[in-house]
């Protein structure tokens, strides 16, 4: 395996980056959310251990790609995910009335999640309403990426 100062040195081609960016999942991409905003399963400490030790071990990789990535504006898809984030985003603000999301017990925590995904099941069509305020956000994320 190559180190990664020995890969900084190396010329890196557009092609070469974006497979790297396409061989991107879940699990790498985890760290760019809040942990006090992602909705898990319950996992084990373990298992938590673990996957940190594995974000941690694929840190530089994952930044290489994210500026990238952000280079470029997002394809339909991702906008969708991020219309679907955001609704989540409003409706749990909207419950949490204030209050931080992470001084509340796990209970509290748990039962506002079985609210909001129940709020959301109801509202259906909130991220579709809120996609073009996305999409312009994101054309405004490009566009200021050049005048910089």
């Amino acid at each position: 395996m190559i180190r990664f100062s020995e890969f900084i040195l190396e010329e890196v081609t557009e092609d070469e980056i974006d497979v790297l960016i396409e061989s991107i999942v879940w699990e790498d991409i985890i760290d760019m959310y809040d942990e006090s905003e992602l909705v898990m399963e319950a996992i084990s400490a373990t298992e938590r251990i673990k996957m940190s030790q594995k974000l941690k071990s694929r840190k530089f990789l994952m930044a290489m790609a994210r500026r990238v990535k952000l280079r470029r504006a997002a394809p339909t898809d991702i906008l969708t995910k991020r219309s679907k984030v955001s609704a989540r985003k409003m409706v749990m603000r909207k419950l949490l009335k204030g209050r931080n999301k992470t001084e509340l017990s796990a209970s509290e925590r748990n039962n506002i999640e079985a609210r909001a995904s129940k709020m959301l099941s109801m509202m259906k069509n909130l991220p579709t309403k809120l996609m073009p305020k996305v999409r312009e956000l994101d054309r405004q994320r490009v566009a200021s990426r050049g005048k910089k």
